[in-house]
């Protein structure tokens, strides 16, 4: 099959993606979507790759965004849906997974555990809840990623500092219950289709409460409990993502969900390829493989049975 991977940074993830692709005997290429244009006629939804049409010229689309193009991403993946290719992840479920707390909302209504969270259209709104979490606690932007735009502020001054610089920014937040027991730790599970492939467990190397890697956490293989991969599992389903790092805690009360993140990094030193010995770009690939398979049987077949119908049509007439 012919793959494209959507990239808006070409970083190590997505090349390995390529090269695994490749190896497999498929043609993949890196298509960088700020290089990409559509045009929406009746019936005829063309794309555009450096003012070159590409419409039908690919079988899978990969979608690997950054946070700062979800929107234009997502208008050229439901492109490519209308157009009857095979898109691994749907847009909904990318725009689910950006939005942390809209996410949580759907885990909520799922069930799911998570750190208590709150959030006002002002600060001065936040001061009941603020006493509702008790202090310290997390705020973060709403869009924040890899530990970029999370605070911990242990006294109320604090709190109403960053929720009014936030205001001004004109950017959203949230405050956060602060996991004491857990801090600087946290666990990553990679999970692809109904499975989670790997996990590993990052720990801060200093007193900074968080536990990202790209912030200069170290990270080891970890196993997980029934009830952790479980609620891990649920978590993805319950956005409708297939491929995501899915992010908790492991507090007195059991696992505790963080987010869900839909390109998640998977190379490098401290990655889950490098730590836990798996091959998450193959996991990708075979799973990304199998699933347009299917798509693409499915379509055959409806319009196989369609023709049949217009058939029987015919002829009763």
């Amino acid at each position: 099959m012919k793959i494209a991977i959507l990239t808006t940074n070409q970083v190590d993830d997505d090349n390995r993606l390529v090269e695994v692709a490749r190896a497999k005997g498929h043609d993949a290429f890196l298509l960088d979507l700020r290089q990409f244009s559509i045009e929406l006629l009746p019936n005829n939804p063309e794309i555009y790759y450096q003012n070159e049409v590409i419409t039908n010229q690919f079988d899978i689309v990969i979608p690997r965004l950054n946070v700062s193009y979800t929107d234009f991403g997502i208008n050229i993946l439901q492109q490519f849906i209308c157009a009857g290719i095979y898109v691994s992840e749907s847009p909904e479920a990318l725009r689910l997974g950006r939005d942390k707390l809209k996410c949580l909302q759907y885990l909520l209504s799922k069930g799911l555990p998570f750190p208590a969270t709150a959030i006002a259209y002002t600060p001065e709104y936040l001061e009941t809840l603020v006493g509702h979490l008790k202090l310290p606690i997390v705020v973060k932007l709403i869009e924040s990623t890899e530990g970029t735009g999370v605070f911990l502020a242990k006294t109320k001054k604090e709190v109403d500092n960053l929720c009014k610089t936030f205001s001004l920014a004109g950017v959203s937040y949230q405050i956060q219950e602060f996991i004491a027991e857990a801090a600087g730790q946290d666990v990553r599970a990679f999970v692809v289709g109904d499975r989670v492939v790997a996990a590993m467990q990052r720990e801060s190397q200093d007193d900074d409460f968080r536990a990202n890697v790209s912030l200069g956490a170290h990270s080891a293989a970890v196993g997980l409990t029934q009830e952790e991969e479980e609620v891990v599992l649920r978590a993805t389903q319950s956005i409708g993502v297939n491929i995501a790092g899915v992010d908790f805690v492991r507090s007195s009360r059991g696992p505790l969900l963080l987010e869900i993140n839909v390109s998640p990094d998977f190379t490098g030193k401290q990655g889950l390829e490098t730590v836990t010995d798996c091959n998450i770009a193959a996991a990708i690939i075979d799973y990304t493989l199998r699933e347009a398979k299917g798509f693409y049987r499915e379509q055959t077949l409806t319009v196989a049975l369609s023709r049949q119908e217009e058939e029987l049509l015919c002829a009763d007439g």
